[in-house]
C-alpha cells in the first residue's frame, strides 16, 4: 500500500496498483476544490474485493460500489491545529472503471464527481429529501464547474 499526504490532515491510501498517478493527481484537486485541506480526512483508493468487504460489515450490502463515506460521527476536534476530522473515503476501481465505460464518460470526470459526492456526505449533504437532493446536486455542480467538468446531472 502506498501512502500520499496530502498535508498533516488528508491522507490517501492507494491500495489497489491500477489507481495511477493522474487519478491520485484528481483526488488532490477535488480536495483543494472542496476546500477539505482544512479537514482531517483519509480516502483509501481500493478494489471491489475491498469495497465490497467494507459494505458488508458496515452497510449490511453484500456488494461493492464505487463509493463509501464514513462520517466521523465523534466530531473529533484537534486545538492544535484548529482541524475537524470529518471522516473516512473508501473508492473502488474496478467499480468506477465498471461506470465509465459503460456509461461512456471520463474516468477523471467520473471519479472527481463521486468523490466530491462522497465529500459532501462528510460534510453533512444528504439526498433524503427532494429539497436535500437538489441542494447536494447544486454543490457538486458548482465544484465541478470550478473544475471544468460537466453537468453530469444533464440528460
Amino acid at each position: 500500500m502506498k501512502n500520499y499526504f496530502f498535508n498533516s490532515n488528508v491522507y490517501i491510501y492507494q491500495k489497489e496498483v491500477k489507481w495511477k498517478a493522474i487519478e491520485i493527481n484528481t483526488v488532490r484537486k477535488v480536495i483543494k476544490a472542496t476546500k477539505t485541506e482544512r479537514y482531517g480526512l483519509t480516502i483509501k483508493l481500493s478494489n471491489d474485493i475491498d469495497v465490497k468487504a467494507f459494505n458488508l460489515k458496515w452497510k449490511g450490502i453484500n456488494k461493492p460500489t464505487n463509493i463509501l463515506s464514513f462520517l466521523n460521527n465523534d466530531q473529533i476536534f484537534s486545538n492544535e491545529n484548529n482541524m475537524k476530522y470529518l471522516g473516512d473515503i473508501i473508492i473502488s476501481y474496478d467499480t468506477l472503471l465498471k461506470e465509465v465505460k459503460s456509461r461512456k464518460i471520463n474516468f477523471q470526470d467520473h471519479l472527481s464527481h463521486i468523490l466530491i459526492h462522497g465529500i459532501l456526505h462528510l460534510k453533512g449533504y444528504t439526498h433524503d429529501k427532494e429539497e436535500d437532493t437538489r441542494k447536494m446536486q447544486n454543490e457538486e455542480k458548482r465544484i465541478l464547474k470550478n473544475l471544468n467538468i460537466k453537468n453530469p446531472y444533464k440528460v
